[in-house]
């Protein structure tokens, strides 16, 4: 028993040395967000860069940037629990990588077309991508990092596609996990937060980007470049194949809010994806300690909605072509 007390206060002090540790990172960060709307002329929205609370070093909200408010960062998660959540999701993550993706990246290249996208495709990224890249350049300080929110994330994956140089196996894998992520954009378009957009015709282009994400996918399985039924044989191999991509969107995505996301939030101020503290919802349903938790419980439980129609669409489709074949053969 002794031993155990012992075990458990060495890991307290430890996980309180690097509380401290992530609360040094950025000390101008108050401990919750500010209000969103300006309430007494004078609301704080950052402290002083030492963490200093007098009137000639903080930072009034009234004199941010329009649109900077709504992505102030905060401690609103304590700092140990940044730690816990961060070393957890991240080595979950890594494994569920290092042990799925070797398997699922091992596409059978006579049932698969030219991966590269065509140059309409190509075309259309690159003005997409331009376009993104100037509107986050021109507004607020740290609004370079939305590039980071998971649209936008999902922009870079195909730029990725379009001009790097990557291996077959690499871009088998990214096509793939564009059957979970496309409830990304779906969700952003039913649920829109244009807080942060200001600039001239951004919130157009918001809609436009959001609709494209959604059109590309079925432009993609259309073609032949990604294939919701991919490995399916038996039905133990279908489920193994559809659980194996659903996981591995679920990784990849937590490995980079977690493990990316909340560093780069702490570090600038920003509250990117809502990693720092959760977004405006009816009532504040979303809130509290274990609002990331339960929102990344959420985002995976759209990548299997996402990841079970897409599949059932397609098994339907086969059963149909199938069918109509059997008809046609019949009449001849």
């Amino acid at each position: 028993m002794n031993g155990l007390l012992l075990t458990m206060g060495k890991f307290q002090l430890l996980l309180s040395l690097a509380g401290e540790f992530v609360r040094s990172i950025n000390p101008s960060l108050l401990d919750l967000p500010p209000p969103a709307i300006e309430r007494s002329g004078h609301d704080v929205c950052y402290l002083g860069p030492n963490g200093e609370d007098s009137h000639d070093r903080v930072v009034y909200c009234r004199d941010l940037m329009e649109g900077h408010r709504a992505m102030v960062g905060s401690y609103y998660i304590h700092p140990e629990r940044h730690v816990i959540e961060y070393v957890a999701v991240v080595v979950i993550s890594l494994v569920i990588i290092r042990t799925v993706q070797p398997a699922l990246s091992r596409h059978p290249k006579e049932e698969v077309i030219d991966l590269n996208p065509p140059p309409l495709v190509k075309i259309i990224t690159t003005f997409i991508y331009a376009c993104q890249l100037a509107y986050k350049l021109i507004g607020y300080p740290g609004k370079i990092l939305m590039m980071g929110m998971p649209c936008n994330v999902i922009w870079t994956m195909y730029m990725a596609l379009c001009y790097f140089p990557l291996r077959p196996r690499a871009m088998h894998v990214i096509y793939q996990l564009m059957i979970p992520y496309t409830i990304l954009a779906i969700v952003a378009v039913a649920t829109p937060d244009t807080s942060d957009i200001t600039l001239w015709m951004e919130v157009p282009f918001f809609f436009f980007m959001h609709y494209a994400l959604i059109a590309y996918p079925a432009y993609f399985l259309w073609s032949g470049r990604i294939s919701a039924l991919s490995f399916i044989g038996g039905g133990t191999a279908a489920a193994t194949a559809f659980l194996g991509w659903w996981i591995l969107a679920c990784a990849y995505f937590g490995l980079f809010y977690f493990g990316v996301a909340v560093p780069l939030s702490l570090v600038c101020g920003i509250n990117l994806n809502y990693m720092l503290s959760p977004p405006p919802t009816p009532g504040n349903f979303l809130s509290g300690p274990n609002f990331r938790l339960l929102s990344t419980l959420a985002c995976a439980l759209a990548f299997f909605v996402s990841q079970l129609l897409v599949t059932s669409a397609a098994l339907f489709g086969r059963w149909a072509g199938k069918v109509l074949l059997s008809v046609s053969k019949k009449r001849v």
